[in-house]
């Protein structure tokens, strides 16, 4: 009697060392899209820190006489720029960030007068002025890639991809209201 099954897991001469081709063609570029999917999330990472540090910044701006700062209720902050700055600062030490004096933009307090009603039972209602100012701060930060630079450098030795970083920018205002004497 002869066998005329052929066992499945016989390979045939041809496809010998198929998988592991395969294998050496999709690895690189699995790995190439791993490294490249944390990159990116430390990225975002970084980005959503500095936009926090700069909201907390501008936070301890406007609301400096909310927290007991140095300034009477009902009239404006008195945080200088270098302490805005140095709020700022402080918020990205906590996570090894270093930003230099000069890519934290604070423009001055703009003023602006908003009218608007007082709802007093006794007499009704009266118009009353509100003085707000608004703070304007941007922080500029740049973030260099920890190995994805290094990895596009291996592909393509003369590309100047990723010499410099990605500029991380965040940009926030926000109001400071005073109610101003009638």
């Amino acid at each position: 009697m002869t066998n005329r099954h052929t066992s499945k897991l016989t390979i045939s001469a041809n496809e010998r060392g198929a998988e592991l081709v395969e294998f050496a063609l999709v690895f690189p570029l699995f790995m190439l899209l791993m490294v490249g999917i944390i990159e990116f999330g430390r990225a975002y990472n970084v980005y959503e820190n500095v936009i926090h540090a700069t909201r907390e910044g501008v936070r301890a701006a406007s609301a400096d006489c909310l927290t007991g700062g140095n300034c009477t209720p009902g009239s404006y902050s008195k945080l200088t720029p270098a302490q805005i700055r140095t709020k700022i600062r402080a918020h990205l030490g906590a996570i090894n960030i270093t930003v230099a004096d000069s890519d934290i933009i604070i423009d001055n307090a703009t003023d602006l007068v908003v009218g608007g009603f007082m709802v007093n039972p006794a007499s009704g209602g009266s118009q009353f002025n509100r003085d707000v100012a608004v703070y304007n701060v941007r922080v500029n930060y740049n973030y260099d890639f920890l190995f994805l630079n290094k990895v596009l450098r291996l592909v393509v030795p003369s590309s100047s991809v990723g010499t410099t970083g990605v500029l991380i920018n965040a940009t926030v205002e926000m109001m400071d209201e005073a109610e101003s004497p009638a």
